[in-house]
């Protein structure tokens, strides 16, 4: 990866970062006792042309996903961009796999939830998926290709389909729907972790073995907080990190301060010192620790500030305008649930601007 490849496409970033919502802008918007009164608000941002179209303000969600798609549109006219957007559409292909997946178990139609950001073709997944179905010989366990798979000539849509055979596998033999989202989620960070590899940067990696880490850690709260065996543990946690499975099964007997503790020196450590509390159920500790993972994703963003040009500063206007849209979704549901305002302001996640 040349950083000079990046000059023309850092500039555009760095002009697409003066339209941002600050953290004063999202502070304001958050005082309005209502929906309409938050929207009114963003006609003065890059939301204004979604508004104008906007039928009632409960269909916010259109604003937000067009928002979402226009982000990715003037990324992709950026050279050399493509590697990059790939690594933020997987956790949409994903999203794609699992609706897919509920829609064949459950032979119903759920096409307006899948996301237009991703980029695998459906058509041909679901088409093989439905075979699958009509001969459930056919759908057997299986494990995912290998990556090294790529150089037998095995195309990416192929490589899809084996993650969504596999879930499906695994919940033919266990009845289990729980096992489609862990087995998903396992290939999910499988293939993140490759595509950082496969970009070359080693800020991005070392970001997405922390982020399996903070997942593996919310996984672990989950299964002590419904009170789940071990070997639910061993079979949820997702490899790839730099905290050893091991390590982390040994920290299943351990209440919530003591695994804070044998974690601290961890490069993760400090995104967990806030989630013990006397006050805090183990509920709540999670949804800290919801809020800990994306302030770590706009830390490791955040690093692009002191650099001219190179890959960063797109991938910072990327994780920047996602958290914007994650901000303000936070924001319209709690005037629609008419949740406290401290209380909105507390789940706010951390802002580049």
């Amino acid at each position: 990866m040349k950083r000079d490849d990046y000059i023309g496409g850092s500039i555009s970033a760095r002009i697409y970062e003066k339209n941002l919502l600050s953290k004063n802008d999202l502070e304001r918007l958050n005082d309005y006792d209502k929906i309409e009164d938050v929207l009114n608000a963003l006609n003065d941002s890059s939301y204004r042309e979604s508004i104008k179209d906007l039928q009632r303000p409960s269909d916010y969600e259109k604003i937000l996903n067009d928002e979402l798609k226009n982000t990715y549109k003037l990324i992709e006219e950026i050279p050399n961009s493509k590697d990059l957007l790939q690594y933020f559409r997987e956790k949409y292909n994903f999203h794609n796999l699992k609706v897919m997946a509920k829609e064949v178990l459950q032979d119903e139609n759920y096409s307006n939830l899948y996301s237009e950001i991703a980029n695998i073709d459906l058509a041909y997944i679901k088409e093989n998926i439905l075979k699958d179905k009509k001969n459930e010989d056919a759908l057997v366990k299986e494990t995912s290709i290998d990556f090294k798979a790529k150089e037998e000539n095995v195309s990416e849509d192929d490589l899809y389909l084996s993650y969504i055979r596999e879930a499906l596998g695994k919940f033919r033999e266990t009845k289990d729907p729980r096992d489609l989202d862990i087995i998903l989620d396992k290939n999910y960070y499988e293939k993140l972790l490759a595509d950082s590899k496969n970009i070359g940067l080693e800020g991005l990696i070392k970001f997405t073995k922390e982020k399996i880490d903070l997942t593996n850690i919310k996984i672990l709260l989950r299964i002590k907080a419904q009170n789940q065996e071990l070997d639910r543990l061993d079979e949820a946690l997702i490899d790839g990190g730099n905290i050893e499975i091991s390590t982390l099964k040994e920290l299943f007997i351990l209440d919530l301060n003591q695994i804070i503790l044998k974690l601290q020196n961890y490069d993760i450590g400090k995104y967990l010192k806030d989630l013990a509390s006397k006050d805090k159920s183990l509920d709540q500790s999670m949804l800290d620790l919801e809020k800990a993972i994306d302030d770590h994703q706009m830390q490791y963003s955040k690093k692009a500030k002191d650099m001219t040009y190179g890959p960063e500063v797109l991938i910072n206007y990327i994780i920047s305008k996602e958290t914007e849209i994650k901000n303000l979704r936070i924001i319209l549901v709690s005037k629609v649930n008419s949740l406290s305002k401290e209380f909105t302001l507390e789940r706010l996640r951390e802002t580049y601007a």
